[in-house]
């Protein structure tokens, strides 16, 4: 179970900054680029006086709702991007979260961007103790407007501190890429690669840094405020959605529920969540 939640925490750190990051949604596609009036920034049309409303089009959003839970992005972040978020997992009767702080530099666009974050757990202290872990994640990556994608590779993981052995977590690598399908009814995200260490198969004991794993990630935008995931990483199936729901703030919220398929040979399947924030310096 301990390598189990501590990959799902570290793997949903990754995407919860993805989430931050919606500004690249609209940024890598042409088509979805005419959406804000001037790319690169959160300036939306208008402001309604409502906390909560439901938004016509993403023009209206400051950010946008994600589109993974596992399989880190294709798309990264550059300078002026700040986030945060919290991330947990709740499965067999046992929760554990995670919380995440970075922030972007240089430039995807034009030439290589990337972000840089520190993942720190458990904050919950009634499992035995909490910030008894800390781990640096960094990814570099370019993003290709005119096509509508990006492609990045990255490091998640490496150990800056740990109480025990148990709660060191080994750094892993990725290469991933993310291609949007822009369209008037359900703007498509899928995105895919592969790394190893905590991108490798759950069920996998020995060897985990010499083997490579695979990750898939689809989204779909039923709403501008609602996206609809489907996540296969580390060999876990996870489906769920990813929330706006205050347009004029840049939060967004995850809810899932993951090993759908229980291959991670365990009773029950678990419920994952999270919350992001992104900000512009």
């Amino acid at each position: 179970m301990k390598l189990l939640k501590n990959t799902l925490i570290s793997a949903l750190i990754i995407s919860s900054v993805a989430m931050a990051q919606g500004d690249n949604f609209s940024r890598s596609s042409a088509a979805l680029a005419e959406l804000r009036s001037k790319a690169g920034t959160t300036e939306t049309k208008f402001e309604s006086d409502k906390f909560f409303y439901l938004v016509d089009d993403f023009t209206q959003l400051k950010t946008v709702p994600g589109f993974t839970f596992g399989a880190p992005s294709g798309l990264v972040p550059g300078w002026g991007v700040g986030f945060a978020a919290l991330s947990g997992v709740h499965k067999d009767s046992d929760t554990d979260g995670a919380a995440a702080f970075g922030f972007g530099f240089g430039d995807p666009f034009e030439s290589v961007g990337g972000a840089a974050s520190l993942s720190v757990g458990s904050i919950d202290p009634s499992d035995g103790g909490a910030f008894d872990r800390g781990s640096l994640n960094l990814s570099l990556g370019h993003t290709f407007p005119e096509y509508g994608m990006g492609v990045a590779v990255g490091m998640s993981n490496y150990d800056i501190w740990h109480d025990s052995h148990e709660d060191k977590l080994d750094e892993s690598f990725y290469a991933a890429a993310t291609k949007l399908f822009p369209n008037d009814t359900a703007p498509v995200i899928l995105t895919a690669g592969f790394g190893n260490e905590s991108f490798v198969d759950i069920n996998t004991d020995d060897d985990r840094d010499s083997k490579i794993g695979p990750f898939v990630s689809g989204a779909v935008y039923v709403h501008p405020q609602m996206s609809l995931i489907l996540d296969y990483t580390t060999g876990i199936t996870t489906f769920g959605t990813s929330l706006v729901p205050f347009p004029d703030y840049p939060v967004s919220i995850g809810l899932a529920l993951t090993d759908l398929f229980k291959e991670a040979d365990e009773e029950e399947i678990g419920f994952i969540g999270s919350l992001a924030v992104g900000f512009r310096f």
